[in-house]
């Protein structure tokens, strides 16, 4: 076959472009000479080698969600103390830091006026025991007379009466002096409970009226409960459906080496609208004294048991768009997006994307990806 190229009026060619359609028609002409055309088989790459996998079955297990909350130890209760009596503080015992029991005196307020009422309250009973007396015989001796016909109904009505205000006054004298002991008694001002002094708002010198209480201005000490304290933290609102009073917790305190247990000992109905945050309280031994009162604290909160699947650590995958597991299906490696958490025991579990009977590839030694063709080897 003879090629001709013709030159149209006004048309560029360069040398090299005329030279490579020279060769074009060249192999043309020696195709259609008989040429030797290049095999079939030759242009077929071979298939590439199955890998070998173990295949797994999803066991079928439980997990918790755990709920993260933070706040602030708090003690179990606190308590301004200020006089029961008013007066001048005479003496203060305990000092910040120090720890008492109930009953242990804190401070006492100058007794002095109160041992005179105590004293004026005991004679002011004497004497009224005594008219008391004297009236019970003007009594007896009238109703006797009036039994005998020497006295009228009149004069035994108004011994009657003597009588019984004479008991009256005897029973309101005793009363003040009950009243008298009790102002002397509470001179001494006593812990409410066991518990640790955490501040002192005044000293000794100071006169205090117990009448009109204006906060820490008429207090004296503050006593703080801290054999037990609590955990006040709170919980973003999207967990308050899962949220349920004594739920298990630890709760993590910095400078402890251990998480401390706990459980929800109060779940507040109302929501911190401008946090969108519900309180939880979770109580903490603390015999030991180490926890104090105000240190940060992260509670993790334990919720229900749920239903999940459970699949080995190695079956498990990540990348930039998340978790996934590679399933065996139809001898070719599958990927399946999946949401999955570690397990306490080193399994993960899968909360969604894998069925009971899917066949998950455990990789055996060399990488797998999707795609890849696998020999699968249950396990």
């Amino acid at each position: 076959m003879r090629a001709v190229v013709k030159f149209l009026p006004g048309w560029r060619i360069g040398v090299a472009a005329f030279a490579a359609a020279i060769v074009t028609l060249a192999g043309c002409d020696s195709v259609d000479g008989g040429g030797v055309e290049p095999s079939q088989g030759s242009l077929t790459e071979a298939p590439a080698p199955a890998k070998s996998v173990k295949i797994v079955k999803p066991k079928s297990a439980t997990t918790r969600e755990t709920v993260v909350a933070t706040g602030s130890i708090g003690s179990k209760q606190t308590s301004n103390i200020g006089p029961l009596v008013e007066g001048v503080v005479e003496t203060i015992f305990v000092n910040v830091g120090d720890r008492v029991a109930k009953g242990d005196p804190l401070f006492r307020t100058r007794p002095s006026r109160y041992e005179r009422e105590v004293d004026e309250a005991e004679a002011n009973l004497t004497l009224a025991k005594a008219n008391l007396r004297n009236a019970r015989q003007a009594f007896d001796r009238v109703r006797k007379l009036k039994e005998e016909g020497y006295s009228s109904q009149s004069r035994l009505d108004d011994a009657r009466t003597a009588l019984d205000v004479a008991a009256a006054e005897a029973e309101k004298r005793e009363a003040e002096l009950k009243t008298a002991r009790k102002n002397l008694e509470d001179t001494t001002v006593r812990a409410p409970y066991d518990g640790v002094i955490t501040r002192r708002f005044n000293d000794e010198g100071v006169y205090l009226s117990n009448v009109f209480r204006g906060g820490v201005e008429s207090s004296v000490l503050q006593i703080q409960e801290n054999h037990i304290v609590v955990a006040v933290v709170y919980a973003p609102e999207q967990h308050l459906s899962s949220l349920k009073l004594e739920q298990k917790a630890l709760v993590y305190v910095e400078t402890q080496p251990e998480p401390r247990e706990s459980y929800v000992l109060v779940l507040n109905d109302m929501l911190d609208v401008g946090a969108r945050t519900v309180e939880l309280r979770l109580p903490i031994d603390n015999s030991d004294y180490a926890l104090k009162s105000g240190q940060f604290a992260r509670a993790e909160i334990f919720t229900d048991e749920k239903p999940v699947l459970s699949v080995p650590a190695k079956a498990v995958f990540q990348d930039q768009s998340g978790a996934y597991v590679l399933v065996s299906l139809d001898g070719r490696a599958e990927m399946r997006r999946v949401v999955a958490k570690e397990r306490p025991d080193g399994t993960f579990a899968v909360l969604e994307g894998l069925d009971a009977d899917d066949d998950v590839i455990v990789p055996n030694g060399e990488p797998v990806a999707a795609g890849d063709p696998v020999a699968p080897e249950s396990v």
